[in-house]
């Protein structure tokens, strides 16, 4: 029996970059793993996604290559003892479709976001790309999610709540010379411009523009507090990342974010963030950087004894 991982395209400076290397290496501890693929991803990763904005999607064209030879590869390899692990129940599209024809002997997918959000990216087309992520959760025998948020919010009858894979990263720790930071792309989903415009009167919120992994983990460690407020999340590797550099974060009260962090992170409303952020500036040294920890450490665990029960 084998398990077979299906990856997204690595796009430099995004989760899917890592969890082409580091996730079929974990599940490699408890299964004989196999990655769809891997010699265009070993190509792509080699030269360190240089010739794609850091900043944008999986490149179309390139994804759609890929997948193509994802499903050659998973053609010719499928026994009927295997194990289909996709890293990504909506992006790319095509492959749930296959199993239709050639189902392995379990088949599971992450699920990191939906289109059940008005602020999503593929908002036109925001009714069929839910359609369609619907018709392909039922291909798999469990889809994975990373919260109950997320669970509820989908109401499908296979969603299972497993955490979030660990990010493959050193901690730092530098010199605290940033009191607030926002690493959020700049758009209606991840950004709040009227929160933001009211804290900046007071506190100047910092962004910067990070060229490596290391660079953006050395940013996340020289802030305070790293403020969120998103008005829909996806799965919140910003906030992990963030209180393993010994970084305080602040987020609002919805979504998975009360998951994800102690009562005391969360805020309410602008007043209660702008107290909260006076306070932890005040007294950083003296409060401890929380996360729901149980939500990564077992994630693995959480994950495996699925597919192998």
């Amino acid at each position: 029996m084998s398990l077979l991982f299906q990856a997204q395209f690595p796009v430099n400076m995004r989760y899917q970059w890592w969890h082409c290397l580091y996730l079929p290496r974990e599940f490699g501890r408890k299964f004989k793993t196999y990655l769809l693929g891997s010699d265009f991803i070993d190509n792509e990763l080699d030269s360190g996604g240089t010739q794609y904005d850091k900043g944008n999607f999986s490149p179309i064209e390139r994804a759609i290559e890929l997948e193509e030879i994802q499903i050659k590869d998973y053609m010719r390899h499928i026994t009927p003892d295997d194990i289909l692990y996709c890293s990504d129940l909506s992006f790319p599209g095509f492959f749930p479709n296959v199993l239709y024809h050639k189902r392995p002997r379990k088949a599971f997918a992450y699920c990191h976001a939906t289109s059940i959000n008005k602020f999503d990216y593929f908002e036109n087309v925001n009714y069929s790309k839910w359609s369609v992520e619907t018709a392909h959760s039922e291909m798999f025998d469990k889809v994975f999610v990373g919260s109950k948020y997320h669970a509820d919010k989908l109401k499908w009858k296979n969603v299972e709540v497993v955490g979030l894979p660990k990010p493959p990263f050193c901690t730092y720790k530098e010199q605290k010379i940033y009191d607030v930071i926002s690493v959020a792309r700049p758009c209606v989903q991840k950004v709040n411009s009227m929160v933001e415009d009211r804290v900046n009167v007071e506190w100047p919120i910092v962004r910067k523009e990070c060229n490596s992994w290391g660079e953006y983990y050395k940013f996340l460690s020289q802030a305070k507090i790293l403020l969120i407020s998103a008005k829909e999340d996806t799965f919140n590797y910003s906030i992990v990342e963030a209180i393993m550099n010994n970084t305080i974060v602040l987020a609002p009260y919805r979504c998975s974010y009360p998951e994800l962090l102690p009562p005391e992170y969360i805020w309410q409303n602008v007043f209660d963030l702008k107290e909260k952020i006076k306070y932890y500036l005040d007294h950083y040294n003296e409060v401890p950087k929380l996360l729901n920890q149980e939500l990564i450490d077992k994630f693995y665990d959480n994950v495996t004894d699925i597919m192998k029960g």
